[in-house]
């Protein structure tokens, strides 16, 4: 404890010492300083001793934060999720043997040909038994549903994990499903 207390008071000296140290070695700057404080007697002991006012015009820049959104380059795609089975945030034992289906509706101005379209995996946690990416098995008209299913393993460690797929047309990324999930024991 006497070692903490004598640590701060040497601090507190040699700050003190260093703040009026400009005091001393420059007397016109001291009188400079007087005529500062009497001006803006809200200034601290700090910038006093520094002889820069308080109140100077300050440079503020608020932080830059960008956001990478995605977004169609074709609008005429577009799909909204009716259905998904299991629900997100299921409980689920290692190594548990699953499949999991997204139902979801052609709500763009475009058919999903079968030929053209595909389902792929994205990213996350790899869960997948059977290949990444799948060709749809009929064309997909507006206003209509599709049925997508992939049969998935639940990984072998404790912990949430989320899997990322989505349709493609070509290189467009349209129709993005998750599925996030929980395995406890």
């Amino acid at each position: 404890m006497k070692t903490v207390r004598m640590f701060s008071i040497t601090l507190a000296v040699v700050m003190l010492a260093v703040a009026v140290v400009p005091f001393a070695a420059t007397p016109a700057a001291a009188q400079n300083i007087t005529s500062l404080t009497s001006a803006v007697p809200a200034q601290t002991f700090m910038d006093a001793a520094r002889g820069l006012p308080l109140f100077a015009p300050m440079s503020i820049t608020a932080p830059v934060i960008s956001l990478n959104v995605e977004s169609n380059t074709s609008s005429s795609y577009g799909c909204t999720l009716v259905k998904q089975t299991p629900a997100d945030w299921v409980y689920m034992q290692k190594r548990q043997s699953f499949d999991v289906y997204w139902t979801v509706l052609n709500s763009g101005g475009t058919i999903w040909h079968s030929s053209a379209t595909t389902f792929k995996y994205v990213g996350g946690a790899k869960m997948q038994t059977h290949g990444s990416s799948f060709r749809l098995n009929n064309d997909v008209g507006r206003g209509k549903k599709i049925k997508l299913g992939v049969d998935m393993i639940a990984p072998k460690s404790l912990g949430t994990y989320s899997t990322l797929w989505a349709l493609y047309a070509g290189n467009t990324r349209f129709c993005r499903v998750t599925l996030t999930l929980t395995v406890t024991h």
